[in-house]
């Protein structure tokens, strides 16, 4: 082989050897129980390729156990254990993640129920007096045991909460570790410095023996590149499949649009400030995108129930499909119900077709809005990292759009990249279960105006 044959030939296993880097994030290795080496090594992280020259080895630090002492509880209620798990009895305190609670994160067989504060008093016993679902942090007292209806009580117990650290890049090269804020429920990652870039997170979920490949997130991508990538593959939709509204829209005419769905168009996860609802969100995004055109929006939600609940709930009472999402005579649905999960490909189809032919029967456009990840056990997966939605409802939403010309905005994509963000997903779930806080709202809305035009 002659010399410049090889230099080509070796130039190209480089490329290779580069791009596969890049593909995967900076190199990591793990030394039992928490020590974690990244580098050399290449990586793409959205549009921006960043290196480390030599190995750095950083010594992780997991989150301490919590020990509570003498919570004061009003009054235990009695234990269902037939119940979901955060409503098998009462929530511990440090445990409770909207109305629900952390789970995995109680130490189990730590809980304790006295009649009094500190060591004095009568220690209630477990399986007689009280009983606890150690996953999921409840307690309630049993009907034949020594604690009465309306007492009070005092609990102890320890946890060990969860918390995201973040190794970094500083704008002179060097790799530096930061350690998040522990916490439940909503975590954030630790917050990088003005010109530091995050290459790897590390994830710790409550009492850990050490770090595994499943606590370590390297980061190739960027919401904005995701949302850009969403944003290509999206385009045209609006001028195929929702022409009227668009045609209004850029005509300065006035355009209703209706949210249609369940706990999470009713604000699940931002109870506090409905303004970050996604669909206020895209309201005021398509506002100031198509500024001359009056948006009214109409939001008609039901809270744990799922299309059908709506549709065949009866007329004139709390919720009513007629009057809610029909008479407000919208230009546009947004479909979200997480709670249609439940549906298979084939009941997707038909399910789906009924509620189009309704819609289209009105002259009303539709968007269907893929929904967010929820707890990995209910989805039927282990872990927070996959390429694909797992759900077969997902994919049966998908195929019913492209088969019958309808827009899809496409939010479960851009759930399914968080882990190669450095996020994992669950962090984003202010109930610890399927409830998104506002940057979760925001994906919804960045998916819906992925399907506009920018005029």
């Amino acid at each position: 082989m002659s010399t410049l044959s090889s230099l080509l030939a070796m130039a190209a296993i480089l490329a290779i050897t580069q791009d596969s880097a890049c593909a995967q994030g900076i190199p990591y290795r793990l030394t039992p129980p928490w020590r974690i080496e990244i580098g050399p090594g290449i990586a793409r992280i959205g549009e921006r390729e960043v290196q480390i020259q030599s190995p750095k080895a950083f010594d992780a630090t997991p989150p301490e156990m919590i020990s509570i002492q003498d919570e004061k509880q009003e009054a235990l209620p009695l234990f269902r254990p037939q119940a979901g798990g955060w409503m098998k009895g009462l929530r511990l305190n440090r445990l409770k993640t909207e109305e629900c609670t952390a789970t995995g994160l109680l130490n189990p067989g730590s809980l304790r129920v006295k009649s009094e504060a500190g060591q004095s008093g009568v220690v209630y016993e477990r399986g007689k007096d009280y009983e606890v679902d150690d996953f999921w942090g409840t307690v309630g007292r049993l009907e034949a045991g020594a604690i009465r209806e309306g007492q009070g009580v005092f609990v102890d117990y320890q946890y060990t909460p969860c918390r995201l650290d973040t190794i970094v890049l500083t704008s002179g090269g060097e790799a530096r570790y930061l350690q998040g804020e522990p916490g439940v429920g909503l975590i954030y990652p630790a917050r990088e410095g003005e010109g530091e870039v995050p290459v790897v997170r590390l994830w710790f979920e409550g009492k850990m023996a050490g770090l595994t490949d499943d606590s370590i997130f390297p980061v190739t991508l960027t919401l904005e590149e995701a949302v850009s990538q969403l944003r290509r593959e999206s385009q045209g939709q609006a001028e195929k499949n929702l022409p009227r509204t668009l045609s209004k829209l850029r005509k300065g005419e006035p355009v209703t649009v209706v949210a249609w769905g369940d706990s999470v168009t009713a604000g699940g996860g931002v109870e506090n400030d409905p303004s970050q609802r996604y669909q206020e969100v895209f309201a005021h995004d398509l506002r100031e995108r198509f500024p001359k055109s009056a948006i009214t929006l109409v939001t008609a939600a039901w809270g744990g129930r799922g299309s059908r609940d709506y549709l065949e709930a009866p007329s004139g009472g709390e919720k009513d499909f007629v009057r809610d999402v029909l008479e407000p005579n919208p230009d546009l649905v947004i479909i979200e119900f997480v709670n249609d999960a439940y549906l298979d490909e084939e009941r997707t189809q038909a399910h789906y077709a009924r509620i189009l032919s309704i819609f289209r029967e009105h002259g009303i456009e539709v968007i269907l809005l893929t929904p967010h990840l929820v707890r990995p056990d209910w989805m039927d997966v282990k872990g927070m990292k996959f390429e694909e939605d797992p759900r077969p409802y997902v994919k049966g939403l998908r195929k019913f759009a492209r088969e019958n010309g309808v827009a899809l905005a496409d939010a479960s994509r851009i759930w399914c990249q968080l882990w190669q963000m450095g996020i994992p997903y669950i962090t984003l779930e202010t109930n610890s279960i399927n409830h998104p806080d506002e940057r979760g709202h925001r994906i919804f809305s960045d998916a819906l105006m992925a399907l506009f035009p920018e005029s």
